[in-house]
């Protein structure tokens, strides 16, 4: 990018939170952030001629959650990097940020300004940035993954991440979006995005639908 400023645009359901980040961010020279909502269901198209370089993107929005919203930036704005804020520290949330939000990175909920920057600064670098842990995990389900849908089911059903699989499975035990979170350690709007997900992918209407789909497919998953 040369010396140009760096083109922000952020989104947070907190409007006090996303004023005072953009008057923080202000006071860095390689960082102009132009333009703040409460969502992206808000920016009305408008962002088209700004030309936004990084999207900062609240994990918590209400709704489909921030994971939905970073999907749908991604498949607008495809030049465009999100870096993913307030997030919880919990292994499940972070992978949902990577594998289906399409993040290029996230800072949990105690993050400094300073970590803030800085990951600004290496996202638009094209830095990959997770810890060790998480990458560990990462490549371990995208392996896992590549074995799984060889065994599975013919049809969209090679085309569900881990998670939609162990999501799916609890869905035909009859279990709630709250229950399946307390059960996969996450959070609710992540259970909704990982339901709505499923049924676009099987092309499904209801979870009524999903459940018969596992039944009449004889999906075995190993870890369920």
């Amino acid at each position: 990018m040369g010396h140009q400023e760096i083109r922000i645009v952020i989104l947070h359901r907190n409007r006090l939170f996303r004023e005072s980040l953009a008057l923080i961010l202000a006071e860095q020279e390689a960082i102009s952030v132009i333009f703040t909502a409460a969502g992206f269901d808000q920016t009305d198209g408008e962002l088209t001629s700004l030309r936004p370089d990084l999207f900062l993107l609240d994990f918590g929005m209400p709704g489909r959650g921030g994971v939905d919203d970073a999907r749908q930036i991604r498949a607008i704005y495809s030049e465009c990097k999100v870096l993913m804020i307030d997030v919880p520290d919990r292994e499940a949330d972070v992978l949902a940020c990577i594998e289906v939000g399409g993040a290029a990175g996230y800072l949990l909920q105690d993050a400094s300004v300073e970590n803030l920057v800085s990951n600004i600064m290496a996202v638009v670098a094209g830095e990959a940035l997770c810890t060790p842990r998480i990458a560990s995990l990462a490549f371990s389900r995208i392996s896992a993954l590549a074995r799984q849908t060889t065994e599975l089911s013919p049809g969209n059903v090679t085309h569900l991440t881990r998670r939609e699989l162990e999501i799916i499975a609890l869905i035909e035990d009859g279990l709630s979006n709250k229950e399946i979170a307390t059960r996969l350690h996450i959070e609710v709007p992540t259970v909704k995005n990982h339901v709505h997900n499923i049924l676009e992918k099987l092309q499904l209407d209801d979870r009524r639908e999903a459940a018969r789909y596992v039944k009449e497919h004889r999906l075995t998953m190993s870890w369920h």
